[in-house]
């Protein structure tokens, strides 16, 4: 099968025919219908130091990913079955640690990664842990069936910052951002601005529903924020968050920064006396159930950040595509 696969510990990734995969035991066999690219993936093909941290090549990457059992190696009991169309979690937790035993199995730790520590859904063919496949909803349309990851990070995000009746920031319209923001109305914050300077991003926030969508944010607007979402990861994002928020006000962190960053303590944490929340991914399996049911219900519709679907084997033209940030979401779509 075609792969797209991180082979060294170093910038970029090789399209290479690999043997399709043999589900091991508690693992279903998928044919990828679509998998999409997240940013965590522009990391790993630009090889930072996040993504020198989490993962040892050789490896096929991927995360975002719809599939289509068919094979399933288990003697345990499962609702799932040949035919069916799922999704993964990408935090495929151990279940024995204090974390999972409390109830944050997505922050497990033992974690493996889905598309970073083992092999990932860059490929014709994937194979995923049982315990973390997700049986999707066939009243929902396979293109959001294959967001709801991304989309789940959203929902976390914006679930964890208790948006109802509040004035909400989101710096940074990658996918998940734009996601967050059109979250954030459905969960009825009062006004959601959003800060991106790429025009292309801006014009996708306000099909999605932001109030006001800005290429900067102007300081008379500093410490005017209930809540403050950054989704960003950049170093001056994370600076502006901080001064945007409102004394008392609530900073979730989600973007992951390229460097270290340092920022003013006393000001900042002392000060201002900020709630700062953090979000690595979706609980399992709260939020998928909150994200499928939005789904279903029809309150959101995620479609227009869908902009671009490649194949499989057109994967670096993608990749300049995503990195040039003239899109929304894109999809990969194995031949």
């Amino acid at each position: 099968m075609l792969a797209v696969l991180k082979e060294k510990a170093a910038p970029g990734v090789t399209l290479k025919q690999v043997p399709i995969p043999k589900p091991q035991k508690d693992e279903v066999l998928v044919k990828v219908v679509y998998s999409s690219i997240c940013g965590t993936d522009i990391g790993i093909y630009d090889w930072i130091p996040w993504a020198a941290g989490h993962m040892k090549p050789p490896s096929i990457i991927g995360h975002e990913i719809l599939g289509k059992v068919l094979e399933i190696n288990t003697k345990e009991k499962t609702d799932i079955k040949v035919g069916d169309l799922v999704s993964s979690e990408t935090h495929i937790f151990c279940g024995k640690c204090y974390q999972c035993k409390i109830g944050n199995k997505h922050i497990c730790e033992n974690m493996q990664l889905f598309g970073i520590g083992r092999n990932g859904s860059f490929a014709q063919y994937a194979t995923i842990p049982l315990r973390t496949t997700w049986k999707n909803d066939s009243s929902i349309p396979l293109e959001e069936m294959s967001m709801q990851e991304p989309l789940g990070n959203a929902v976390h995000v914006v679930d964890k910052a208790q948006v109802k009746g509040k004035k909400v920031l989101v710096l940074g319209l990658g996918p998940v951002g734009l996601c967050a923001g059109a979250v954030a109305k459905v969960m009825r914050a009062k006004e959601v601005v959003g800060v991106n300077d790429e025009p292309y991003r801006r014009k996708i926030a306000k099909k999605l529903g932001f109030d006001r969508v800005l290429p900067k944010l102007n300081k008379k607007e500093y410490n005017s924020f209930d809540v403050v979402l950054e989704m960003s990861g950049n170093k001056f994002g994370i600076a502006e968050a901080f001064d945007a928020v409102r004394i008392a006000g609530t900073l979730i962190a989600f973007g992951i920064p390229k460097e270290n960053i340092s920022i003013d303590w006393a000001k900042y944490m002392i000060n201002k006396e900020l709630t700062i929340l953090s979000v690595f991914g979706r609980r399992i399996w709260e939020t998928w159930h909150q994200t499928s049911d939005l789904l279903k219900s029809g309150k959101i519709n995620i479609l227009p950040l869908i902009t671009h679907t490649f194949a499989l084997k057109d994967f670096q033209e993608a990749m300049e595509v995503m990195k040039s940030r003239k899109c929304g979401k894109i999809l990969l779509k194995p031949e």
